[in-house]
This record gives C-alpha cells, structure tokens and sequence, in this order.
C-alpha cells in the first residue's frame, strides 16, 4: 500500500471520527429510531472507585455504543450487509425471532407452543397444568353466574396464534426434544363447552377459513392477525355480543380491499432493523365500515386481554359500535377508561368492581400463547369482590336496555 493511499484511508477515517463526534455532541441530523426495547445506558460519573476498578471504562463503553454519531444509518447499514451477504441476523441469534428458510418470521412461544406447547413455563407436566387451567374455568363459570344479576355478560374470545394458522411455515425439527403435551386453547376449548361458559372460538374459525379467503389472516412477518382479520373478526365478536344480549347493534365489515404493508403487518421483522423490507408476500389492507343504524343499541364493553385486540381497536370503529370501550391491556394498565382518551391509567387506580356491574359486556381476549395466563388475576381478583359485595350489598345497578330486539346470530 503506498503512502498516498495510507493518507486518503487515515484522513477518511480521521473525517468519519470527527464527523461521528459532532453529530453525537448536536444531534445535527435527525434519523428514525431504531426498533426494538432499548435500554438505556447513563453516561457515567468518573469516581475513585469505578477508576480503580475498571468499572468506568465498561460503563463508558456500554454508554456510547449506544450514543455515538450516526448510530441508527450504521447499524442498519450493518444489518444489511450481514443480512444481504450472509442471511444473517442478530435479533434471530439472539432467539428473539425465528427466521424461516420462506421468509416467515414467528416468535420463539410459537414455536414451542406449536411442538410441544407451552405447558412446560408454566407446569412440570399436564396433570399440573390442567388442574391450573379447570381452576381458572371454574371461576369464570362462577364469575358468569354472579355477574347475571346485574346484565353484565362475560365472555371468552379464544383467538387464533400465528402458529395455529400458519403452521405449515414453520420450520422442521427446530429442537424442542420434550413430547407434546396439552395446550391451554385445546383444553379450554373443550371444557367452556361442557361447563356452558360463554365463548367464541375464533381458533377454530381462522383454522377452517385460511384455505378459502383471498387475504392473509396473518402477514408474513408479523406476530398479529392482519388488518382484514381483525375487522371481519370485530364483526364476529359483535354479532356474537348480539347472540348472548338477543340484541340489535351496530355491525360493521371490511371494504375494498387493496395491497398495503402497514406497520403493524411487519413487527418482528422491524426488529432487524434493516435498510430494505426482507422479501415477502404483499399484505392487504381495508377500512372498516358500518351500518348508520340510529335504533341499535350500544353497549358498553369492557376488554380484559393481550395485544391481539389493539388491532380491533386501530382498524375498527369501535367508538360507533360501543358506547365505551375501556381496554385492560393484560388486566395492568387501563386504556380509554376516561373522558380523554390519551389518558391511561393503573388497574389499581380504578373500581375494578364497579366498573364490571355497569358494564354490559366483558371480554376476555387472549390468543393461544397468551391463555396460559389468561385473565392475568382478573378472574380471581373480581371473584373475591363479588362474594364480599354479597355480603355488603354496597352496589346497585339497573340494566342499560329493557327489550332490546331480537336479531339471529351467525358465525
């Protein structure tokens, strides 16, 4: 290498350096975050101690990896490149995504809970987890039968997990050596119909209509149903809702429908952080619509539930359908439970009680990988302040409708 060359190679080194410096110092150029939980490391405070002990230089390393200039082109620069030239991925060795030779992207309790459930995180074996999950039927058999006094009507949506769909993408012998044991949507499937629990089965329905629909009910590369699901299965929900009430509400359904990747739709692969979209099937994507009915009831509705309903909440217009629609995202923190809609608020902040007996509805949404706790203390929590209410008698509630319209239901 002559010294020509040796001085372009260290003044160019010396320019990107200097250049790094200054955009981390100014925050110069603005550039779109990347995806993903960070976090954050503090810039460190130099002290005898972390002097001595080297903890200063590891803290200040750690500090600006993930502050230096240009960080959020660089490293997806460097993500491409790695992705492009070697099919490789960091997120994927670091198992939070698995990649499949199709380009379909799950999340690793897919996986598990497609070969041999997820039984296993949360019992030593099925005897155990089925005691687990009757336990949980029985309260909301009990809850549903407590609750009917005051019009308010519980019921169970079992959604659909990207891997009871779209299993046929999932890639063989991915090393799960334990055997297959029972699954928390087979075994509450089964025993809500014996017990006569309110349910919906939207597992079941996805399972028999992905061979026969022209959309996807999941993207590729995504971990939530898509746009068109999600408002064919609000409508579902709602015509169900009119089932259990013997009701006439406001229903909705998809438009036309076009090609459209939304970023939902693309989730788990957003976590690569790469410069160009991985190679994929095209989404569709609808707006939903509704009937301008002025004689329907609107109930309110209470949704207890994991991050499949926020898709029901982006893309329909539940704000028509319901006269509120407060959402206890994972029975933790409460969405729209107020005037202004931006505030959120703790569950321990509110009259969960309260709250349930003027409800007209409650829900609980979970899909297949999440039922393994589903309700997330709700069942028991609201259970024990029913039976003290018996003995209290603290509540008094009159129902919303005295005779709503008769309407047939159908899936």
């Amino acid at each position: 290498m002559n010294s020509r060359t040796q001085v372009i190679l260290f003044a160019l080194t010396a320019l990107l350096l200097f250049a790094s410096a200054i955009q981390q110092q100014t925050g110069l150029f603005k550039f779109k975050e990347l995806n993903g939980v960070v976090y954050s490391n503090s810039k460190p405070d130099l002290t005898w101690h972390n002097f001595i002990d080297g903890g200063l230089q590891d803290s200040t390393e750690a500090y600006l990896q993930q502050n230096f200039g240009f960080r959020e082109p660089l490293t997806r620069f460097y993500n491409q490149t790695e992705w492009t030239l070697f099919r490789y991925s960091q997120v994927a060795e670091d198992q939070r995504i698995v990649i499949t030779r199709d380009n379909w992207i799950f999340e690793p309790w897919n996986m598990e809970e497609y070969y041999q459930s997820l039984t296993y995180e949360f019992a030593k074996d099925s005897t155990e987890m089925a005691e687990t999950l009757e336990a949980e039927a029985q309260r909301l058999l009990r809850l549903q039968q407590l609750l009917e006094p005051y019009h308010t009507r519980l019921f169970v949506a079992l959604l659909p997990g990207k891997e009871l769909v779209c299993g046929e993408h999932m890639p063989k012998n991915p090393g799960y050596l334990k055997k297959k044991t029972i699954t928390a949507y087979e075994f509450y499937r089964t025993r809500f119909k014996e017990l006569g629990i309110n349910h919906i089965d939207l597992g079941e329905w996805f399972v028999q209509m992905k061979d026969t629909v022209s959309y996807p009910l999941f993207p590729q590369t995504g971990t939530h149903w898509s746009n068109l699901a999600a408002i064919h299965s609000a409508d579902t929900l709602i015509r169900y809702m009119e089932h259990l009430s013997d009701s006439n509400m406001i229903n909705v359904k998809a438009g036309n429908a076009w090609q459209r990747t939304l970023k939902p739709d693309a989730d788990l692969e957003s976590l690569m952080n790469l410069i160009w979209p991985i190679q994929k099937a095209p989404n569709m994507f609808a707006t939903a619509i509704y009937d301008f009915d002025t004689t329907a009831w609107r109930p309110k509705l209470i949704t207890v539930g994991d991050s499949f309903y926020w898709n029901i909440l982006n893309y329909t217009p539940v704000w028509a359908v319901f006269e509120s629609v407060p959402y206890w995202y994972y029975f933790s923190t409460v969405y729209f439970g107020d005037d202004d809609l931006n505030v959120t608020h703790k569950i321990s902040d509110i009259d969960v009680l309260q709250e349930v007996i003027d409800a007209d509805f409650v829900m609980l949404s979970y899909s297949t990988t999440a039922l393994y706790k589903m309700s997330n203390g709700f069942s028991q929590s609201l259970l024990n302040k029913l039976i003290q209410k018996q003995q209290t008698e603290q509540y008094v509630r009159l129902p919303h409708c005295d005779s709503p319209t008769t309407v047939n239901y159908k899936l």
